[in-house]
């Protein structure tokens, strides 16, 4: 009875002991993308997390976006091209890469990304409307007005400056009317200077 009893207070002692898991650590991580503790922090939960378990998808995922939030870009990359090596069904990860692509100036590999990000889910709104800026960037003004308007019929109050953009190259496309549509319908969904500068200067 007494040898049970001592087996007993070591195993409470040890299991007191114990330090947070992996899960939790990752648990703590996720308040820093809801801005609840401040990024250094919860990056650090994320590294102990991977330290605990190096194979944790989340974590990598998650502490991918973190990175990018604070512009570690090449390091964002880097690990989620881990979440795929992984698990290459986790495709969510997609539109993520394609951000932090298009953040270290890869518009090509950017534009790729977002391309996978909608193939895994073609109700992906963000996804059309990051590629629908990328692909300004490198001169497809015919992708590009295609893309915002997905990403506004998905989701037409959502993206103000989906209907800036769309509205200006529907005016370089020689479509004034079209053009001042979407500027007013952007400004009445978020007013500011800059779209109703362009409304003075194409709309008149």
């Amino acid at each position: 009875m007494r040898k049970l009893v001592i087996l007993i207070l070591t195993l409470t002692l040890f299991s007191c002991r114990r330090g947070p898991s992996a899960d939790d650590y990752v648990k703590k991580g996720n308040l820093g993308l809801s801005h609840k503790i401040p990024y250094t922090e919860a990056f650090i939960a994320y590294n102990k997390a991977i330290e605990l378990k190096p194979d944790d998808t989340l974590a990598y995922a998650n502490r991918g976006q973190l990175e990018i939030k604070m512009h570690k870009d090449f390091g964002a990359l880097k690990d989620f091209q881990k979440v795929l090596s992984l698990d290459p069904k986790m495709k969510g990860v997609y539109y993520f890469m394609g951000v932090a692509r298009e953040e270290v100036g890869d518009h090509k590999g950017s534009e790729s990304a977002f391309t996978k990000a909608i193939a895994y889910n073609a109700k992906d709104a963000d996804a059309f409307v990051g590629r629908a800026f990328v692909r300004q960037i490198l001169q497809d003004d015919q992708g590009a007005l295609g893309d915002f308007s997905q990403a506004i019929a998905l989701k037409p109050d959502s993206f103000p400056a989906a209907y800036m953009y769309r509205g200006l190259l529907k005016i370089k496309m020689s479509d004034k009317n079209g053009g001042c549509v979407d500027l007013h319908r952007s400004l009445k969904l978020k007013p500011d200077s800059i779209t109703l500068h362009d409304i003075e200067i194409n709309c008149k």
